[in-house]
């Protein structure tokens, strides 16, 4: 199935207006919000919207990371409830990752902003419903590390 050429603009050019707006004053609000849909089953990289704020405001880039880390692990919470409330409509057998989530427990989240898996790892953990507080430090862990890293790397450009 192809994707007509005309949302593909479309989503370019929405994509380009959020990066415009996350380099204005409103800079914090955009990656927070982005940041938050990140964490959910919406795919992009709210590392650019990082990058972007720091970028335009290095004076803040502690608070990015802090504002970036705090949403993005919100929008991870999000996730782990959906996990949660699908429950109702699939049987264990259904996820690939769930013997490896069983298996580590709550711990495997800490790789919850891994592209790819990270998504599946934090519904995964939701469904077998691990710890929620447990899921919630182990994704702050990870998700600020690499927001540090970004943002580290960012600034020794």
């Amino acid at each position: 199935m192809l994707i007509p050429a005309e949302w593909v603009g479309a989503a370019v050019a929405s994509w380009h207006a959020l990066l415009q707006s996350a380099s204005g004053p409103s800079g914090l609000y955009v990656l927070a919000a982005l940041s938050f849909a990140a964490a959910t089953l919406i795919p992009f990289s709210s590392e650019a919207v990082l990058l972007v704020v720091i970028s335009a405001q290095p004076q803040h880039t502690a608070l990015a990371v802090v504002v970036a880390t705090l949403s993005n692990t919100v929008g991870g919470m999000t996730t782990y409830a959906l996990g949660r409330w699908v429950r109702h409509w699939q049987t264990p057998d259904a996820w690939r990752w769930a013997p490896q989530v069983r298996h580590w427990g709550a711990p495997i989240t800490v790789l919850a902003w891994v592209p790819g898996i990270g998504d599946a790892l934090v519904v995964v953990a939701g469904w077998l419903r691990i710890n929620a507080w447990a899921c919630a430090g182990w994704m702050l862990l990870g998700r600020s590390l690499r927001y540090i890293a970004v943002a580290g790397l960012a600034l020794a450009l």
